[in-house]
């Protein structure tokens, strides 16, 4: 069968699994609900200012943005929100493969009806599902276990991990941990670069059109200003510096390769806020870097009739600013490294003492090739050491996964890092990728950002 139609039947599983546990009228009033913010959100486009700013930017922790990308996809061409879908997707297919065998595991309608509920970190049983998926294609039989089901030793019925889990007679218990996207640290760094973009976005479209400036702060961000950041940018623009360094930030000033961008949109409609514009402006894509781009539209184009959704293509580009940044003061380097040896600690305590257990960790590697080398760095060091004798576990299974969003397409990488007391931990696993299938391609000996490094440092230049 060709690839893409099993894709599509393992995503559409996946919104099955979900609707049906959901119920149609309950999803149908809950689409409906979604739906309305996102046309009121992109009703009115207005072509005087960055259009970047007025589109729908779907929140990651609502499952209802989850269900309704597994049901637009493959079918709605105009309906999408790239960077959100790329991340949707594996996620979809992987635990899509295994709907049917899920429907059937013992207590999965409890981590259901917790993630359809909406009001607290549904990510958090997406996991879980995903993880009772991973032991599934691995030949483990599987069961959730209810909340405050285990009697520990001391009568108490407060602490119980997520699964329980049998090869061949073989039985151990499973905690799944979700880490947060982004530490909070990093989400209040990206709040002050927000911040100052606003305001540098809007200057170099009055003065300085089909710009890129590239950024690396030395200071922590919150303590540059816009200002700050707008009169060392005026400084270059008008001496026709390309780089000038001071002691908070280094600026340095590039442009956008105006004459291959227009070219293509003579020929192109070019969805807004997409990995395609990306390409236009900064010549590349990469999912390692934080990039911001502010787009004065000449025109927009709206496909596929009312109704329609997600669905805004510029026809011609006015204006174009972008800017690329990154902090390499100490504090935010630290910050944002974090290691996950806390949240190991809290997974090791959820085993009582009858069976051994495997925690999995899952996070996102959004914070850039050195953060992560930092945070490998703090789990060998950290880990390796880790006492963890009072417990049955067994060790941990750090899954870090990266999405790779394309013109037409998307990627995804994960590694999986291993800290076990036993030697032999990971050939419990056929398959040791959460959202691997039959064909994935696996490396050994390199993690995914090393890969990426590697890829940066051998790509041409120009």
């Amino acid at each position: 069968m060709d690839a893409r139609l099993i894709e599509r039947a393992r995503t559409k599983a996946f919104l099955r699994l979900l609707v049906d546990r959901l119920g149609e009228a309950a999803w149908a009033e809950r689409r409906s609900a979604l739906v309305r913010r996102i046309q009121m959100k992109e009703l009115n486009i207005d072509k005087n200012i960055p259009i970047e700013s007025q589109l729908f930017v779907p929140q990651e922790d609502d499952i209802d943005w989850y269900i309704l990308v597994a049901e637009l996809a493959y079918d709605s061409p105009y309906s999408d929100c790239a960077y959100s879908s790329a991340r949707v997707y594996p996620y979809a297919m992987a635990i899509g493969a295994y709907s049917e065998r899920l429907k059937r595991v013992p207590n999965v309608a409890q981590a259901l009806d917790k993630m359809l509920a909406n009001n607290v970190k549904p990510e958090t049983q997406l996991f879980e599902l995903l993880t009772a998926s991973f032991y599934l294609k691995n030949g483990f039989d599987v069961s959730f276990i209810p909340e405050r089901s285990i009697i520990w030793p001391d009568g108490k019925t407060d602490k119980s991990p997520d699964l329980l889990v049998n090869y061949d007679g073989f039985e151990m218990h499973v905690e799944c941990k979700r880490a947060d996207k982004q530490t909070q640290y990093s989400q209040a760094e990206i709040k002050a670069w927000e911040r100052i973009w606003e305001r540098l976005s809007l200057y170099l479209l009055e003065v300085s059109p089909w710009s890129i400036v590239h950024l690396v702060f030395h200071s922590e961000v919150a303590a540059v200003t816009a200002d700050d950041v707008i009169r060392i940018a005026a400084s270059a623009i008008e001496r026709g510096e390309e780089k000038i360094k001071t002691d908070s930030f280094t600026l340095e000033m590039g442009r956008v390769d105006r004459t291959s961008l227009e070219k293509h949109y003579l020929q192109n409609r070019v969805r807004a806020n997409s990995p395609q514009h990306e390409l236009l402006v900064f010549g590349d894509m990469d999912s390692n870097e934080k990039r911001s781009i502010a787009t004065i539209p000449r025109r927009i184009y709206r496909p596929g009739g009312p109704g329609v959704i997600l669905n805004i293509f510029i026809e011609e580009v006015e204006n174009c600013v972008a800017a690329q940044w990154r902090c390499d003061h100490e504090i935010s380097l630290e910050r944002r490294s974090r290691h996950f040896k806390g949240l190991i600690s809290s997974a090791a305590n959820q085993f009582p003492p009858t069976k051994p257990g495997v925690v999995h960790i899952w996070y996102e590697s959004v914070e850039g090739i050195h953060v992560e080398e930092m945070r490998r760095q703090k789990h060998i060091d950290n880990l390796l050491s880790f006492d963890s004798s009072g417990t049955p576990m067994l060790g941990t299974l750090i899954h870090a996964v990266n999405y790779y969003p394309f013109e037409d397409t998307f990627q995804w990488a994960e590694t999986v890092q291993d800290f076990a007391r036993i030697p032999n931990l990971m050939e419990f696993y056929d398959s040791p990728l959460m959202l691997g299938t039959d064909d994935t391609v696996e490396v050994s000996g390199a993690t995914h950002w090393e890969q990426d490094k590697a890829s940066k440092l051998t790509k041409p230049l120009g």
